[in-house]
């Protein structure tokens, strides 16, 4: 059974796949209840509630307080100087033009400043925020990285699907999936999966199982996230 198959075991059985490859399909079952939510498609069809969209952004900007703090730590444990800029230019991204898409988004929704800045998250956001912060924290590089590489790569996945459609006539919508659907942000991705991929392979069996468990849980969180939100 997949579940059990160590990453030795599938690139014997698939021989082009990469570690990234091995993690994805061993979160497969998690993997789609996250990228393929109805919340998401609601996203990219225009017809999420306000209501829904005002919870999720208020929840995801917490959530990005927490991201910005786990980049640092992933900058400093970096093991070369271009995963150093890497990050660093990608923390820098996260605090200047997504900043402002929330700001003004806030602002096109009718939440003040008030309730979004004192806004306390909700369990699955704490939840989310507490698994990449110990990862990148007090893990090692590759622990964080594989959290990052989950949360970012789930959305793209389901960015660029969505970003097949016409946008939504909201704003806040269409440049949300705009965030994540351009070349820049899909080069991020690419360079995180390809980081894992070079990170992975080496390290030990049990190593890899906890890596993979680590990736596992931000994709089941992924899902929760938006099941949190959507609830009426």
């Amino acid at each position: 059974m997949l579940q059990q198959t160590t990453f030795a075991l599938f690139t014997t059985e698939n021989k082009e796949a990469t570690f990234c490859d091995w993690l994805q399909a061993k979160s497969a079952e998690n993997w789609k209840q996250a990228t393929q939510h109805p919340f998401t498609i609601a996203v990219g069809n225009g017809t999420v509630s306000d209501d829904a969209y005002r919870r999720y952004l208020i929840e995801d900007y917490a959530f990005v307080v927490d991201l910005a703090s786990a980049l640092g730590y992933l900058v400093a444990k970096a093991p070369t100087m271009e995963a150093k800029g890497v990050l660093s230019a990608f923390l820098a991204q996260l605090t200047s033009a997504e900043n402002d898409y929330f700001l003004r988004s806030f602002e096109a929704l009718g939440l003040s400043k008030e309730t979004y800045e004192n806004a306390v998250a909700n369990d699955t956001t704490r939840s989310i925020a507490a698994t990449l912060l110990s990862a990148a924290g007090k893990g090692k590089y590759e622990d964080g990285l594989a959290c990052l590489l989950c949360a970012e790569w789930v959305y793209m996945d389901w960015c660029t699907r969505e970003g097949t459609k016409p946008r939504p006539d909201q704003f806040w919508l269409a440049e949300w999936i705009d965030l994540h659907d351009n070349p820049a942000f899909l080069q991020f991705v690419g360079w995180l999966k390809a980081e894992m991929n070079r990170v992975g392979p080496a390290l030990p069996a049990w190593r890899q199982r906890e890596v993979q468990e680590r990736f596992s849980r931000m994709c089941e969180l992924e899902a929760a996230f938006f099941d949190a939100v959507s609830k009426d």
